[in-house]
């Protein structure tokens, strides 16, 4: 009997150990984290921490095309951030909702639909592209979103992305 009780000791023991030293690194209190990947993108959602999915697959694309910058980063739940840039001429920084010709957009969307947006004259944002070198695009954002159907706002700070043009 005293032998079991030592063999099942060292077992906890052995586990405990193991459980504890070998985690993974899940502190995303600063939101800043890649995880590792190449494309990324993160912001707080009126303080809370927002992702794009990095599993089962990436979900984060940007696109160029005919002076038009698109970005989009969605989560596993079907939540998604999302850019669109019109004249869009390189790094540099973009305004959204400064006034009423500015077609520039910002946008949080929830499903099901639901979405708080920075364009023409509503709500205020900015997109700063730091790095665009052909083929990835990287840089910050930050909006008040409004929606129209329940005249709330939503507040997106830190946001932070890299993704590989398509």
């Amino acid at each position: 009997m005293k032998t079991l009780k030592k063999f099942t000791y060292s077992v906890v023991m052995i586990s405990l150990i193991t459980f504890t030293s070998c985690s993974k690194n899940n502190d995303n209190n600063d939101n800043n984290n890649n995880n590792g990947g190449e494309e990324y993108l993160t912001a707080k959602i009126d303080g809370t921490n927002y992702e794009a999915a990095q599993s089962p697959a990436v979900i984060v694309s940007a696109t160029i095309s005919n002076g038009i910058f698109v970005l989009t980063g969605g989560n596993n739940n079907g939540d998604t951030v999302r850019a669109t840039i019109n004249g869009y001429t390189g790094t540099g920084t973009y305004t959204t909702g400064d006034n009423i010709n500015n077609t520039n957009s910002l946008s949080y969307i929830t499903l099901p639909a639901n979405s708080w947006m920075s364009t023409f004259d509503i709500g205020s944002g900015t997109l700063n592209i730091t790095l665009e070198d052909g083929e990835y695009v990287e840089g910050t954002f930050s909006f008040e979103g409004y929606n129209a159907t329940n005249q709330t706002t939503k507040n997106i700070t830190n946001g932070k992305f890299r993704a590989k043009l398509e």
